[in-house]
């Protein structure tokens, strides 16, 4: 792993991940370690610096994957609501958006199926992922609701503070 020799040298501007991308930030120097990396580039990533959410990535007070985006899809309306209640009334998530009639075509039980459905992008912390998607199964009308989550890299600092606020951490049982 020849990058990681380099990866010391860098500064706060780039942000690894495990895939090997990376996020530039308006701190970026005009010459940088990536230029020996990447080659030309560099010159696209330092070419970016003008993203208005770019200098949050290295934000000292956000923890790049401490915060989630759940993705849901639900049959209707009511059955969102009646989720998002619960989802906020059990502090598993600070806000849950209903995206209105997507339509959907996946594969389930050999057929394909092509169906309209409502989507809910749903906050939370990350380490309520597995809470959030238990109460999901046990409350939605599909046999198998899809939950899956993506983690939040960066974003509007008092946003991402006031998610880790209404949304406390796990709490680990000690039984």
């Amino acid at each position: 792993m020849q990058y990681l020799r380099y990866a010391r040298s860098l500064p706060c501007c780039c942000q690894f991940t495990s895939k090997l991308f990376f996020t530039a930030v308006a701190t970026a120097p005009a010459t940088c370690a990536l230029s020996s990396l990447f080659g030309a580039g560099c010159a696209f990533i330092h070419s970016q610096q003008n993203n208005k959410m770019s200098d949050k990535a290295c934000n000292p007070d956000y923890l790049a994957g401490t915060n989630s985006v759940a993705f849901v899809t639900v049959p209707d309306k009511d059955s969102a609501k009646k989720l998002a209640l619960g989802l906020i009334e059990r502090k598993l998530a600070a806000c849950v958006n209903i995206l209105g009639k997507i339509e959907s075509i996946y594969m389930w039980e050999g057929k394909i199926n092509e169906d309209q459905e409502y989507l809910m992008m749903i906050k939370t912390r990350t380490t309520r992922i597995a809470e959030l998607s238990k109460f999901v199964g046990e409350n939605h009308p599909y046999s198998v609701p899809e939950v899956i989550s993506l983690p939040i890299e960066a974003g509007n600092l008092p946003y991402l503070k006031w998610i880790m606020q209404t949304v406390p951490e796990k709490v680990e049982n000690k039984d």
